[in-house]
């Protein structure tokens, strides 16, 4: 099946395999993951295509995790699943209080100073484990990586497609 960005959600990327009984090491994008309760049905895959799997176990804390998926038991299958991507349906998604938004919500809309001067586009959202991170897409094509940090990023209007942040802040990574 192809992927299709408006109806799914990267939740996780999967690393190596961890030890020899299946396991993986497992690389949470914000806490969707790890607020479910296994088993549960997810999708894995890339850019090009995904598929469903189901997702075993998970286990460790602070910034190291590992799972298990239901039919993998031991390393060399583990070892396929290795820098796939786990998606979940976003209509799965918790809802959100007014004003709050999904890091997904932000891919494509623009980026603007506050006096108006557009910068460019969001063209992806990173959730480090130090920060959280944006690549905007200038308009003559060039990508710039900003902190998400209420200093830098002043609002966001979902409903207008708009980012508004503080140039003089960035100015640096302008150049």
């Amino acid at each position: 099946m192809l992927l299709n960005s408006h109806d799914f959600v990267a939740i996780a990327k999967i690393g190596k395999p961890f030890g020899l009984k299946g396991a993986c090491n497992l690389f949470p994008i914000g806490e969707t993951l790890l607020n479910s309760d296994p088993p549960v049905s997810l999708w894995i895959g890339n850019e090009s295509s995904i598929e469903k799997i189901v997702l075993a176990d998970i286990g460790g804390g602070k910034n190291s995790f590992y799972c298990f998926f239901k039919d993998c038991f031991d390393r060399d299958e583990a070892e396929k699943l290795k820098n796939f991507f786990l998606y979940i349906e976003k209509e799965r998604l918790p809802k959100l209080e007014k004003g709050e938004f999904y890091f997904c919500d932000l891919i494509g809309i623009s980026v603007e100073t506050e006096s108006g001067e557009k910068l460019g586009i969001v063209k992806d959202v990173f959730n480090y484990p130090t920060t959280d991170a944006i690549i905007i897409e200038t308009d003559e094509g060039k990508e710039i990586t900003i902190p998400f940090r209420k200093e830098i990023v002043k609002r966001v209007v979902l409903e207008e497609s708009r980012m508004f942040i503080d140039r003089a802040t960035i100015e640096d990574l302008m150049l």
